[in-house]
């Protein structure tokens, strides 16, 4: 059931990638930096510095965690569910909606935060959580009918969801053409995740193009599967542009820096961007869901042994190695690499 209900929940926390703005009681938060948008980015570090000054002016503590300060309570949110404590993260969201049950934008938070526990439930919990996740979405569309990341996020529910969890196509597709009017670059987004489900990779890689193009703002996370999708067509240079550019609108995305390292270990290309990519991942913290960093030492010693770096290689493998001693593709590597011949150590770009 978890495998059936996951995607559907997953989309929520995909859907939160536009801030639509809304109503007057929110216009005095707009100095303070949108947490969505920063968690697309990788980079939550602007939410940090606001939340650390506000508190500061505020002198609020961890007793009271800005109790009935809504904007605090939601940045305080957003970061608990960044260090993986997504208990704490909800019970902060749900003190926030006490206090203004009507914000659309934190019934869609609390959507999102609900659907990361379905991996850690059983299948009638995960039923329950689905369930609670479509009326959250449901009352933001009621007190605000235009918000495009509810649209987005419940249409992507209904796609997924089995029946029995409330899923219906026929409402997803009402809810996809209201979003078409007011954010056609999400419709098409969802047009093309779609296409690419079907294995229709070709035209969901015209799609998410075409999306992109229509999109007013940066979208890294889109430029990631869209690369995803051309690595899976064998087109592994396009991919590692589209890497490329996830990383240049946002530098600390640690999907991009991984993909971009796997595929560069794949296919043999970009030997010096992929280990610099690699390394950057593995210097920074880790986010929920991201790759192990078992995998990236691996892939890491994969690009230095095809280029010839074999001491290089050496290390990386036995790093991963160290990390999870019953998983032997990194010991195959280092036997390989123990017959193979040193080349100059010169990663080429």
């Amino acid at each position: 059931m978890n495998r059936c209900i996951r995607p559907a929940l997953l989309i929520c926390g995909a859907a939160l990638c536009l801030a639509t703005g809304a109503a007057a009681d929110m216009m005095a938060e707009a100095s303070i930096p949108d947490p969505v948008r920063a968690w697309e980015a990788r980079d939550l570090s602007p939410l940090e510095d606001w939340l650390a000054s506000a508190t500061a002016e505020g002198n609020a503590d961890d007793e009271t965690e800005g109790a009935g300060d809504v904007p605090l309570l939601r940045a305080q949110a957003w970061l608990a569910r960044r260090e993986g404590k997504g208990e704490r993260a909800l019970a902060l969201i749900d003190r926030a909606i006490e206090v203004a049950p009507d914000r659309p934008d934190l019934r869609v938070d609390r959507a999102a935060f609900r659907s990361d526990r379905i991996d850690d439930s059983g299948p009638f919990k995960s039923l329950r959580i689905a369930r609670d996740v479509r009326r959250d979405l449901e009352h933001a569309l009621t007190v605000a009918p235009e918000h495009a990341d509810a649209l987005a996020a419940l249409a992507a529910f209904h796609l997924r969801a089995p029946g029995i969890a409330g899923g219906d196509r026929d409402a997803a597709a009402a809810l996809l053409a209201r979003l078409g009017e007011l954010a056609p670059s999400r419709r098409t987004f969802r047009e093309a995740i779609e296409l690419a489900e079907a294995e229709r990779l070709a035209e969901a890689v015209d799609r998410i193009a075409l999306a992109l193009s229509q999109s007013d703002r940066a979208r890294p996370s889109w430029r990631v599967r869209m690369g995803d999708w051309l690595h899976r067509l064998g087109r592994n240079q396009d991919a590692l542009e589209a890497y490329r550019q996830a990383l240049l609108e946002a530098p600390r995305h640690a999907g991009a820096m991984y993909a971009l390292g796997r595929v560069s270990a794949e296919s043999g290309l970009a030997a010096a961007a992929g280990i610099d990519a690699l390394q950057r991942f593995l210097g920074q913290p880790r986010w929920p869901q991201d790759p192990e960093p078992k995998l990236a030492w691996w892939q890491l010693g994969r690009i230095h042994a095809g280029a010839g770096c074999a001491e290089e290689a050496e290390a990386a493998f036995r790093r991963a190695m160290a990390l999870d001693p019953d998983w032997h593709a990194p010991g195959r590597s280092l036997e390989r690499l123990g017959k193979a011949e040193s080349r100059d150590c010169t990663p080429a770009t």
